[in-house]
């Protein structure tokens, strides 16, 4: 069974419409529509906003549904200046940047209890959703994906985000999704298109351009599980 969890109905509404066999349950707030896609045997959530949102939908979907993948699409702010508005990133590894314990010695983003700072994303994945943007034709880059409890748009926290982690985008879920992954042993990959260049000017890209960037994000997830 394949887990795909994505924030917002934007970002999952468009793999529910296309799934056959349809069943929908409601755990913890969050409905779970499982059933097939392309023949492959999936379940789909939109978890709502946030660290919190994004790990109790996570945990549940493995819990409940004994998921053995978890891909976490949707949007993202553009770190590195390769990306445009619709590019993708593809994480490698993924880090919660508002963990920080640093006035204790822990280097920033540093989560106690598993004691790294970086999730690395399964590698098979990642290789299967690089294929299928290729495929597609979009601009795509790999690198590390940043989340936190925190909208991006000012150039101080861009600079603290690629100063410190080399991050190429930032959301508010998916090292939350990689984090549940890695404590419960599931192989996990994050794949975000861009929906603004997390500065000055995302808070109007991102209401402008969020649906175009999130059908993006659709698409490639369709022909993974085809090829899947």
């Amino acid at each position: 069974m394949i887990g795909i969890i994505g924030a917002m109905a934007s970002e999952v509404d468009g793999l529910k419409a296309i799934m056959e066999n349809k069943r929908t349950e409601t755990v913890s707030s969050v409905d779970f529509c499982s059933g097939t896609i392309n023949g492959t045997d999936v379940v789909v959530a939109e978890a709502g906003v946030g660290k919190v949102n994004a790990a109790v939908t996570a945990q549940t979907m493995i819990l409940r549904y004994n998921t053995d993948i978890v891909i976490n699409i949707g949007v993202a702010g553009g770190l590195d200046k390769s990306l445009s508005i619709g590019d993708v990133v593809i994480a490698d590894r993924v880090a919660e940047h508002d963990m920080d314990t640093t006035p204790l010695g822990d280097e920033p983003g540093f989560i106690t209890g598993i004691n790294r700072v970086y999730m690395e994303c399964d590698p098979e994945i990642m290789q299967l959703l690089e294929r299928c943007t290729e495929k597609i034709g979009i601009h795509t880059i790999t690198g590390t994906i940043v989340s936190g409890d925190q909208f991006i748009c000012r150039d101080d926290q861009r600079e603290k985000l690629t100063g410190i982690f080399n991050a190429a985008a930032a959301e508010m879920e998916g090292a939350s999704i990689g984090h549940v992954c890695t404590m419960n042993n599931v192989r996990f990959g994050v794949l975000r298109a861009i929906s603004d260049g997390a500065n000055s000017d995302s808070e109007m890209d991102f209401p402008t351009f969020c649906q175009m960037a999130a059908d993006n994000s659709i698409e490639i997830i369709k022909l993974l599980l085809k090829e899947m």
